[in-house]
């Protein structure tokens, strides 16, 4: 059995999934009680395995499913939601996310429209639609397919400050535009979905906002780490990977690591790399392709924090965008 941890009248129940998607280590969910008031911090992810296990560690734990009084999840991303469909159907449990998350959870058919949109358009104007193919297939599939990964029940809003359950909502954008954490500002828990990873590491996404415009999820990265600054979390209970409590030791690793990469970015721009492709070559060589994903997220949040800082320019040739450094690096 997890450790669960207790402090007076409030527990952490563990539900810590073994599992290599993403290369991650673990997909994690968690029940916080409080009280006699129980809330199910996110839902894992939707396969038979996953399943088997929840509800073998809520046996273990001695939680019944209709003990639960409410669902939250931190954000959109398929690792998080698994459960919550098979839950709503056996027992009226509400479920609750931002409101950013909440057409992307539905799957709604003018999101789903934009999202394709958008991934088009910037993946042929960084000039990497041969490798975004895999990618825009799954996308092409769940438009067509999205009664298998919507999540069905309604889902009730959460606004950053709000009170729910003994938990403080906080909006933290940058994983993906929609994430939250849940602060309980007694025990000092932080229940920070995918915001901040024990290893530090930079795992800002790529996305649009409700216009359908490009987010710049670095620069919200900074932004949330910054604002996570002010309160005083003692224990971290991420979405993947360990539990950890040295938040602010990470904060700074990874503040760290976002200033190394910039410069490395800003470095090969001025040697001649002059588009994503050639940048994701020339730094991460055969594991461009591998990790597509994650890395195409990496190089434009880094370019487009470059640009926004004043390192480099951005301009289309042709139909591709390219960068050079600025005269303020030249000097």
């Amino acid at each position: 059995m997890d450790a669960i941890i207790k402090t007076g009248n409030k527990a952490v129940y563990p539900i810590i999934f073994p599992s290599d998607y993403s290369g991650l280590g673990s997909i994690n969910c968690y029940v916080y009680q409080n009280g006699e008031d129980y809330t199910l911090i996110d839902a894992g992810i939707k396969n038979e395995e996953f399943e088997q296990f929840f509800y073998r560690k809520l046996k273990e734990y001695n939680i019944e499913i209709n003990q639960i009084t409410r669902i939250i999840l931190t954000h959109f991303h398929n690792d998080h939601i698994g459960v919550v469909n098979q839950i709503a159907n056996e027992y009226p449990i509400p479920v609750y996310a931002s409101e950013i998350a909440i057409p992307r959870l539905k799957c709604e058919d003018d999101y789903l429209q934009q999202k394709l949109s958008f991934y088009y358009e910037l993946y042929e104007q960084y000039g990497v639609p041969e490798f975004a193919r895999e990618r825009m297939a799954k996308m092409e599939n769940t438009l067509q397919n999205k009664e298998h990964v919507m999540i069905y029940p309604p889902i009730l809003k959460l606004e950053d400050g709000q009170a729910i359950g003994g938990l403080r909502v906080m909006t933290a954008p940058g994983h993906s535009p929609d994430s939250i954490c849940l602060f309980d500002e007694e025990t000092g828990w932080l229940f920070a979905g995918d915001f901040l990873l024990a290893t530090g590491m930079t795992n800002a996404l790529i996305d649009h906002d409700e216009s359908g415009d490009i987010t710049n999820p670095i620069s919200q990265y900074i932004d949330s780490i910054e604002k996570m600054k002010a309160y005083n979390v003692r224990t971290v209970f991420a979405g993947h990977k360990e539990i950890y409590e040295n938040l602010n030791e990470v904060m700074e690793k990874s503040l760290s690591k976002i200033e190394y990469k910039l410069q490395k970015v800003v470095s090969k721009i001025s040697e001649g790399n002059h588009t994503a492709k050639q940048l994701g070559d020339a730094i991460y060589g055969a594991r461009f392709a591998k990790y597509f994903t994650f890395i195409i997220s990496e190089i434009i949040g880094l370019t487009l924090l470059a640009e926004q800082r004043g390192l480099i320019v951005r301009e289309l040739r042709g139909e591709d965008w390219c960068f050079s450094v600025t005269s303020l690096i030249d000097q």
